[in-house]
């Protein structure tokens, strides 16, 4: 395993706590772009 596919697997990880403490869970099989993007989505909601 490369350096970058580690690092871009620990941001994955972050986002998708994150995605948790916001009780969203349907985070199976999308990218790490996809679920970004929701993750903005939902913090734009809260405010």
């Amino acid at each position: 395993m490369k350096m970058t596919d580690v690092l871009e697997d620990a941001k994955k990880e972050h986002v998708i706590s994150q995605l948790q403490k916001a009780n969203y869970n349907d985070t199976k099989g999308k990218s790490y772009r996809e679920l970004k993007y929701k993750l903005a989505i939902i913090k734009a909601n809260q405010n």
